[in-house]
């Protein structure tokens, strides 16, 4: 099943024209996608959770591909104002410069697709030159959980 899921799943996202390059890699469907809000190109990771799902929701994971990379520059600078406003309130004051702005330092470079919620990852070349900020959005596009990912995954920080 695993393979006629992924090649479905490929098939699918390739005539959607959503990604270009799209391939399957191990459990998933990769590729890359212009998230035009932030006019930015972002690695994409398609994962219909093969293991953990008896029929994956192949018409959630695409119609989240869809919503994502086609959100408007106002929900989108919403969406990075939110994160911003929550990591400026978690961290100490010696943790990050205060002549950072998060709002633009914060540049998506890649996401992650399932049915039920989108991972957008960050970097944040001046905030968190050694990190990754992972945020996890529902499928309506809000903001669910943010998490500061170090090289050594000691210097993680979760929110709600």
């Amino acid at each position: 099943m695993t393979e006629s899921v992924l090649n479905d799943l490929l098939r699918r996202v390739t005539e959607s024209g959503l990604l270009d390059d799209a391939q399957i890699d191990e459990d998933s469907v990769i590729g890359v996608g212009h998230l035009d809000a932030a006019g930015v190109e972002v690695e994409v990771d398609l994962d219909p959770e093969i293991d953990d799902e008896d029929e994956p929701d192949l018409d959630g994971i695409l119609s989240n591909l869809k919503d994502i990379l086609s959100v408007t520059e106002d929900r989108w600078s919403a969406i990075v104002d939110e994160i911003a406003t929550e990591i400026e309130e978690a961290v100490d004051d010696d943790e990050l410069s205060a002549d950072i702005d998060l709002r633009t330092d914060l540049e998506a470079i890649g996401v992650g697709i399932f049915a039920d919620a989108i991972i957008v990852v960050f970097a944040g070349e001046t905030a968190f030159p050694d990190a990754l900020v992972h945020v996890q959005l529902t499928p309506e596009l809000e903001v669910e959980d943010i998490e500061i990912i170090g090289d050594d995954d000691d210097e993680d920080d979760d929110e709600d």
